[in-house]
């Protein structure tokens, strides 16, 4: 007589996942892509919401032409849309030397290198604007920020290292926000400085003097006066009266603000996507726990001569019921640890990605309470799919499948 403990139940269990080694890795493979979809979908919307309400520069709000909020952040913070429109200088002196207003930033786009946006902006953006609290833009050793008059150029880190430029290069803008060879201004720019890495969108802008942007060859005469945007800091409450003024008073420019508002308003209409994806996830989650109770039902079928014969050398129901539930929970915790090696790789790839395109640094992937949840689940799932074949490795007959087969 024999009763089966742990380490042997878990052998026997073993025993059967190698038997069937194929469906058992493909039903792992299955929750581990389901399991990992929805935990890296879960993961990226909230990691990108949090990350670019974080990479607003250390600016509060936006004032630019009429138009689109939204819009209007994108270009002037991220650097990814195009410019509503322009505002005239006078418009920045008049919020610039608006009560409640405690710093005016005017920029202004048009042009690139290489793809890469040209912004004109004013020298002491650098000097006296915290991108983060208590942190100032520093400028790499052997560098300078650029003079306000002057044809030079203050180059993102991003930039650099991608276009290897280096102090004392020289390089010629081109016309509009993407690059077309035949569109080569005449004008000369000297790098006299590089940016250390923000982990914002500052890292993939090249930075002149404004005039340089109003004043550059080829443009319409009407921009030497204007401006895309002002980056704005406020006082206490002043936004809700800048907000009165420009929005609901005014008709001639909007006021992008709060920012970090307005960016969760945008990554909220994003919702249905991540309900989609979620939907999928659940779908081939089910299909992994079909193929989960496939598995052990021809396994069953396979073996029950096996489990007749364990109970006659004394080995009880509740044991081999064990060996079929343990089965299945190795085939669940395998997709359980494959679905956190997916999550990882696709949050890396999209993680890179957004950095490529925005300049925005997402934090890294950390195991949290979403984390854990999944993968019990995921566990219990396993337990739930080997409910069925187990009751019937409970039910064996021993006297009808110990018979000699003929």
């Amino acid at each position: 007589m024999i009763r089966p403990g742990l380490r042997t139940i878990l052998f026997l269990a073993q025993k059967g996942f190698g038997q069937h080694a194929f469906s058992s890795l493909v039903a792992s493979l299955t929750i581990a892509l389901a399991a990992g979809l929805f935990l890296s979908t879960y993961k990226i919307k909230e990691e990108a919401n949090k990350a670019f309400s974080n990479a607003s520069g250390g600016f509060d709000a936006v004032l630019g032409a009429r138009g689109s909020k939204l819009q209007l952040i994108l270009n002037a913070l991220f650097h990814l849309e195009a410019s509503p429109g322009n505002l005239s200088w006078e418009q920045y002196e008049t919020i610039l030397k608006t009560p409640g207003v405690r710093e005016a930033f005017p920029i202004a786009v048009g042009d690139n290198y290489l793809g890469y946006r040209l912004v004109g902006t004013l020298p002491n953006l650098f000097t006296d604007h915290q991108w983060r609290p208590g942190e100032n833009y520093k400028v790499q050793k052997g560098g300078r920020i650029f003079t306000d008059s002057a044809k030079e150029a203050l180059v993102g880190s991003m930039v650099a290292r991608k276009l290897n430029l280096k102090i004392g290069d020289r390089f010629h803008p081109y016309h509009g926000l993407t690059y077309k060879e035949e569109s080569k201004h005449s004008d000369i720019y000297v790098v006299v400085g590089l940016l250390e890495a923000t982990g914002t969108p500052a890292d993939r802008v090249i930075w002149i003097p404004i005039k340089g942007i109003q004043l550059m060859e080829g443009h319409d005469a009407s921009m030497a006066q204007s401006v895309s945007a002002v980056l704005l800091t406020l006082k206490g409450a002043a936004g809700f009266s800048l907000d009165l003024k420009y929005n609901k008073q005014g008709d001639r420019a909007t006021l992008a603000w709060p920012v970090a508002s307005i960016l969760g308003s945008f990554f909220n209409k994003l919702n249905w996507f991540e309900d989609v994806l979620s939907l999928v996830a659940y779908m081939v989650a089910f299909i992994g726990s079909m193929i989960i109770f496939a598995t052990l039902r021809s396994a069953m079928n396979e073996r029950i001569r096996e489990f007749a014969i364990l109970r006659c050398l004394g080995a009880s129901r509740r044991d081999v019921t064990f060996v079929v539930l343990a089965q299945s929970l190795m085939i669940s915790f395998l997709g359980a640890l494959g679905s956190l090696l997916f999550s990882f790789v696709i949050h890396s790839i999209t993680a890179r990605l957004i950095r490529e395109q925005t300049g925005v640094v997402m934090e890294g992937i950390a195991i949290d309470q979403a984390t854990i949840t999944t993968f019990f689940a995921l566990l219990l799932i396993g337990l739930l799919s080997g409910l069925l074949p187990a009751l019937q490795a409970y039910r064996v007959n021993l006297s009808e499948n110990l018979k000699p087969r003929t």
